[in-house]
């Protein structure tokens, strides 16, 4: 079952604050994209409900990106529990979306994947030649959204377990 993105991102920040592990903006969308990939490889279906958009510096929800952009390059240090309004969810906070133990267990995987990588070089695995963000952002005109199948595909590449 697709998520609020938020709702997440906010897991992944808590496992940071947990490991005292810093996270930034760019670094938490990568680490979102890593889990919305594994959870496609594991699950056979999307971790959010929001869909992942070709920016620049790689994959980004942006609703995730608009609700920390002030953090910049620094330290998001407490997850933002501002009411949201995503999908078939009508407006709750995102602490009350209730992410079951075998989807957490998925999204630590990203984490424990990720977590002493900066987010440059996350960055930059996430703009690999035919990578799903690499396919969408040189497609003229720019795909507005990462194609889901193209995500599928990759992840089923990646990995082998």
């Amino acid at each position: 079952m697709p998520y609020p993105a938020i709702a997440v991102a906010n897991e992944i920040i808590k496992l940071a604050n947990r490991e005292k592990i810093d996270i930034t903006p760019m670094k938490l969308q990568k680490i979102l994209y890593l889990a919305y990939g594994i959870y496609f490889k594991r699950k056979g279906e999307r971790l959010t409900i929001e869909k992942f958009e070709p920016w620049e510096y790689g994959p980004v929800i942006k609703s995730v990106y608009y609700r920390y952009k002030l953090c910049g390059g620094n330290n998001i240090d407490e997850p933002i529990d501002d009411p949201i309004s995503a999908g078939g969810y009508s407006t709750i906070l995102p602490s009350a979306v209730i992410i079951p133990p075998d989807d957490l267990t998925i999204i630590k995987e990203a984490w424990d994947n990720a977590k002493n990588l900066s987010a440059f070089t996350l960055s930059a695995w996430s703009h690999n030649k035919n990578s799903p963000w690499d396919k969408a952002f040189h497609t003229n005109p720019q795909s507005a959204y990462i194609s889901d199948d193209d995500i599928k595909e990759y992840f089923d590449r990646l990995i082998t377990n």
